[in-house]
């Protein structure tokens, strides 16, 4: 009896000391407000920090993708004046140098290989083959494969090498763009590099290359003649 009397007085005392005890949160939260008040000043400066930091990415996103637009839109003006300008016709000295200095300009995203690009179809106008290589050189490494300037790059770069008689390079060109699988493109390639393996007496390659474009694109075929052509390279060979 007396032993059961001192457990339950036990008891007692310890659910006495359990309510007296603090609670867990509110002496968290105590020490954190002590520790806040005590660094308030470093506190405040991390949070400074970090808002200007916030401010400062927001605004050079909002002035590089403005000064992108407008690059943008000065390449889609001379666009225009590329296209009213014959082939025989002199292109506006403005409008060369302003493709120029778009090519020098920081800041303006894709709209910088554009410019490399326009420079390359003007120079392949002009006869200067050896400059619209390092155009469309330039062009294609401002962009990615899954790019279109990538693509419409490498086929100029592959026109350009063509007509300077560099065979080899410009089946290279072609190559690339049939192991990237560029939709939109593939006609062309296969014919290019038909051309290039024809001028340099690889039958075999320029058969393989225009027989595809007989089986795959039949519209190109019958409109530049292919399977015609196929026919004259088998001849040859045999």
């Amino acid at each position: 009896m007396a032993a059961s009397e001192q457990r339950s007085r036990s008891r007692s005392r310890l659910s006495r000391k359990e309510l007296k005890a603090p609670d867990e949160f509110l002496t968290l939260t105590g020490r954190a407000l002590s520790f806040a008040g005590q660094h308030l000043r470093a506190i405040s400066l991390i949070v400074g920090l970090v808002v200007a930091g916030i401010v400062l990415v927001w605004g050079t996103l909002a002035y590089l993708r403005g000064l992108e637009q407008g690059a943008l839109a000065t390449l889609s003006q001379i666009e225009a004046q590329l296209r009213r300008t014959g082939d025989g016709q002199e292109v506006p000295a403005t409008a060369v140098e302003q493709l120029r200095q778009l090519t020098q300009q920081w800041g303006v995203g894709e709209a910088r290989g554009y410019a490399w690009l326009y420079l390359g179809h003007l120079h392949y106008r002009q006869g200067d083959h050896t400059a619209a290589v390092t155009a469309y050189q330039q062009a294609q490494a401002a962009a990615r494969p899954a790019r279109l300037l990538w693509p419409l790059a490498t086929l100029g770069l592959g026109y350009a090498l063509e007509a300077s008689g560099e065979w080899h390079r410009a089946q290279e060109a072609y190559q690339h763009l049939i192991d990237t699988q560029q939709a939109g493109f593939l006609a062309e390639a296969y014919l290019g590099k038909g051309r290039t393996a024809e001028r340099t007496n690889d039958l075999d390659t320029a058969i393989a290359a225009y027989s595809t474009v007989v089986e795959r694109y039949p519209a190109y075929a019958q409109t530049f003649g292919v399977a015609d052509k196929v026919e004259a390279l088998q001849a040859r060979r045999d």
